[in-house]
């Protein structure tokens, strides 16, 4: 991993895993990860629609995440930030952290309009319901460098470099950010208390409403 807020996030949801077994949303804490909420989010899963899946939406956003887009993002379906040609290919991702369990890292560029280019990295954790199901996704997007242009001119959209399935039982201390970058560019319960704390608090867009479960 290419960022400490992404190695950061990964040892964090690992901790939180009992007899092997992935996190639920309600183990998450707030304030043991208080540096990195600005780049965290977590996404559910959207209702079918049409006969198809629909791509998972923020729930939760941090605040720098939205910078990147100059946009809000809570209710965003998580591929309207990727190019339409990158949409299946994500699609299918985040499909396997859900439905198998797996964790991803995504590396991912985007250029504003001015020309101006940026890499980013992306973590995907699964993360559980109360009822057990896998739904919900626990993650950072994180950019590898702070241009002064960020906030100021949106990245239209991403486009997918690499993306890596990390052995989610690797030991902890082999999850690390790397101390260089090669880079490129290419084509009403606890839970409704955890939302109030993170957005008052940590600096969080929260999207009310969604799921109950």
């Amino acid at each position: 991993m290419k960022t400490r807020t992404s190695a950061d996030i990964f040892r964090y949801w690992q901790s939180l895993r009992s007899n092997g077994r992935i996190p639920c949303r309600d183990q998450l804490d707030p304030g043991a990860i208080r540096h990195a909420l600005p780049d965290v989010f977590i996404l559910e899963e959207a209702e079918a629609t049409h006969g198809r899946v629909d791509s998972p939406r923020f729930r939760l956003a941090g605040t720098r995440l939205c910078s990147l887009f100059v946009r809000e993002l809570r209710g965003a379906r998580l591929d309207s930030l990727w190019s339409a040609s990158d949409m299946e290919e994500l699609s299918a991702v985040t499909r396997r952290v859900m439905l198998a369990g797996e964790p991803a890292v995504i590396t991912a560029s985007g250029m504003t309009t001015q020309g101006e280019q940026l890499d980013t990295e992306l973590v995907l954790l699964p993360l559980r319901s109360r009822d057990g199901q896998t739904d919900r996704i626990f993650g950072s997007l994180t950019p590898l460098s702070r241009p002064v242009w960020i906030g100021a001119r949106p990245l239209p959209f991403l486009s997918l470099d690499h993306i890596n399935y990390p052995d989610r039982n690797a030991p902890m201390a082999e999850v690390a950010a790397r101390a260089t970058v090669a880079r490129s560019f290419a084509s009403q319960t606890r839970d409704s208390a955890l939302r109030q704390v993170i957005a008052r608090v940590m600096h969080l867009s929260v999207m009310d409403g969604g799921k109950g479960r």
